[in-house]
C-alpha cells in the first residue's frame, strides 16, 4: 500500500521522503504533509514525532477501527489532487506531555501522548495505591489496579474499556478513569486540562515494593517506584491532524463503534 501512495505522488511530481521517526530527519525538517499508512498505532507513533514541528498527518487505515486516519487508499485514490492543493481539513488535537519525578531528579519524559497515559499494576496483578491531584488541589487516593489519564482523543481508547465516557476532542479537559477500583463510589471524572494533573505512587505498608508501570499511548514508558510522581500536562503545541471535509466526529462514532445503533 505505502509503494502504491508514493508511486502515485511521484507521478505526480511531488517530491517524497521516508522518515524512519527520528525528530532530526532532514526529510522530516522539509515536509510539508506528512502520509501514515497504518491503523491507530502508527497514528499515535507518528503524531509524537510530528507535533513539535507542527506538520500536518493524513493517515491512510490500513487497520481495523482507524480513529484516527483521515481515508483509506481508495479515498486517497480520488482525492489526492483535493489533498496537495489544501482542500482537506486540518482538525487541531493538543496532546500531553508526561515526565516522571523521583525526588528532585527527573527519571522520564517529558514525552508526548495524543490518546492517554496509563499507571497500572504490573505483572504480580497487585492494587496498588495512588495519590492524585489537579494543580495544588487534591482529588483523590486511588486503590486498585492502576489509572488512566486520558486526553479527548484518548476517551474512544483504554478509558473507553474503563467505562469513562465518550469526550468531544474540541473540549479543553481531562479525563481520569480508574482501573478496577477497589472502592465501588470512585468513577470517570473530568477535570481542567489548565492544570497540571499528578499522580503519586504511594504504600499501605512499609517496605512495600509493588511493580508499577506508566506507559503512553501503550508504546513507550517506564517502571515506577514508591514515591515517584507521574507529571501530566498539556502540551503547548497541537497536533495536526488532517481530515475529509465531510469529517463528522459523531459520524465517525456511529460507524466505527456502531453506536447509537439498536
Amino acid at each position: 500500500m505505502m509503494r502504491e501512495v508514493i508511486s502515485l505522488l511521484r507521478h505526480h511530481s511531488v517530491k517524497v521522503g521516508l522518515c524512519q521517526g527520528q525528530a532530526n530527519d532532514p526529510n522530516l525538517m522539509a515536509a510539508d504533509l506528512a502520509v501514515a499508512v497504518g491503523g491507530d498505532g502508527t497514528m499515535l507513533a507518528a503524531a509524537r514525532v510530528l507535533a513539535p514541528f507542527s506538520i500536518p498527518l493524513l493517515g491512510i487505515n490500513s487497520g481495523h477501527l482507524g480513529f484516527l486516519t483521515g481515508t483509506d487508499l481508495a479515498g486517497f485514490r480520488r482525492h489526492w489532487r483535493d489533498i496537495l492543493c489544501g482542500r482537506f481539513l486540518i482538525e487541531e488535537r493538543w496532546m500531553i506531555s508526561v515526565d516522571v519525578a523521583r525526588g528532585k531528579r527527573r527519571v522520564f519524559g517529558p514525552n508526548l501522548a495524543l490518546n492517554d497515559c496509563v499507571i497500572r499494576c504490573g505483572e504480580q496483578a497487585r492494587a496498588i495505591l495512588l495519590k492524585a491531584r489537579s494543580g495544588a488541589r487534591f482529588v483523590a487516593d486511588y486503590f486498585g489496579d492502576g489509572l488512566i489519564v486520558s486526553t479527548p482523543t484518548g476517551s474512544t481508547a483504554y478509558a473507553l474499556a474503563a467505562s469513562g465516557p465518550i469526550v468531544d476532542p474540541a473540549l479543553d479537559v481531562l479525563l481520569v478513569a480508574p482501573i478496577c477500583p477497589h472502592t465501588l463510589t470512585q468513577r470517570p471524572l473530568i477535570v481542567s486540562a489548565g492544570s497540571p494533573f499528578v499522580v503519586q505512587l504511594s504504600s499501605r505498608h512499609p517496605g512495600e515494593a509493588p511493580q508499577v508501570l506508566v506507559s503512553l499511548d501503550g508504546q513507550v514508558g517506564c517502571a515506577l517506584r514508591i514515591g515517584d510522581e507521574v507529571r501530566v500536562r498539556r502540551y503547548d503545541k497541537p497536533f495536526r491532524l488532517v481530515l475529509d471535509p465531510g469529517h463528522s466526529y459523531f459520524e465517525v462514532l456511529r460507524r466505527k463503534l456502531r453506536w447509537g445503533q439498536t
